[in-house]
């Protein structure tokens, strides 16, 4: 292999993003070592995983044993529900009385522990992006607690409680930027890039509820803003796993997701061994 260096730019989709592993797996597997990596939402929880060392793997043995374990997982789930109905109607005026799901602690409950807690200890560096919900504007986080970061950084509104960090309120980067190519772009030689945001899935008997289609209204909105993105920053290899099929929430069916996402490995290892022969 030649000495090029390659960056990875995971996206945001919710569960779709767990197709993010096989990504991974085809770095692992070439021996090729990324030099720079960034993310939004469950991309920037794959970035760090991946940035503190673990294999992909490894993640994937990780996903499909916690989340194969429908117990397990909405015993965690059930830990972090608002506790009374003050809380659960608590006036979103005062951050820390909202009552969505706190993501800092989502993250420290389904993560696995190899995560650095600082962007300081991962052994690649990573970016991840958040949005400033009173200016609109994108929030690169780069150092500080990971946590803190990968928390803002999917923080779903209606769904996650915003994150404050220093006196910025922050929400999903999905708002401004799904797939952060631009984290990458002069840093590397190669950037791949991982589309796995989708668009929302007609229901079988054709019934929306309101909490659907406000997370449905979400993926419209960062479909729009990567389409357009793409239209003027173009990437070395773009992967779109087959995940269209499999809604944002869809965790507990992180084995089937792994099985349709599966090709994506080989399709990069092609792609990316093709560029680092040129």
């Amino acid at each position: 292999m030649s000495e090029k260096t390659v960056g990875i730019a995971f996206g945001g989709g919710g569960a779709r993003g767990l197709a993010h592993i096989w990504i991974m797996e085809a770095l692992d597997e070439l021996g090729i070592k990324p030099f720079a990596l960034s993310g939004c939402s469950i991309g920037a929880l794959a970035a760090a995983c991946y940035g503190s060392g673990m294999s992909g793997a490894d993640l994937r043995t990780y996903v499909v044993d916690l989340f194969g374990n429908r117990g397990e997982v909405l015993s965690r789930l059930w830990q972090n529900r608002p506790k009374s109905f003050s809380e659960l109607f608590a006036t979103p005026g005062h951050i820390g009385n909202w009552a969505q799901f706190d993501p800092e602690w989502l993250a420290e409950a389904f993560l696995p522990p190899e995560i650095k807690p600082d962007f300081a200890d991962f052994s690649i560096p990573v970016t991840m992006s958040a949005t400033n919900y009173f200016s609109g504007e994108e929030v690169i986080m780069r150092e500080g607690s990971v946590m803190k970061a990968m928390a803002a950084s999917m923080a779903i509104p209606a769904l996650f409680r915003p994150v404050l960090i220093g006196d910025e309120v922050l929400i999903d980067g999905g708002c401004v930027n799904p797939m952060p190519v631009d984290h990458l772009r002069g840093a590397v030689d190669i950037i791949i890039a991982i589309d796995v945001v989708g668009l929302p899935q007609k229901p079988a008997d054709g019934k929306v509820g309101s909490f659907e289609m406000g997370f449905g209204a979400t993926q419209i909105l960062m479909q729009t803003i990567q389409r357009e993105k793409m239209r003027h920053d173009k990437v070395d290899i773009l992967v779109q796993p087959l995940i269209a099929s499999f809604r944002p929430l869809d965790f507990l069916k992180a084995a089937d997701i792994l099985a349709s996402s599966e090709a994506s490995k080989d399709e990069v290892k092609r792609s990316l061994s093709l560029l680092m022969e040129s």
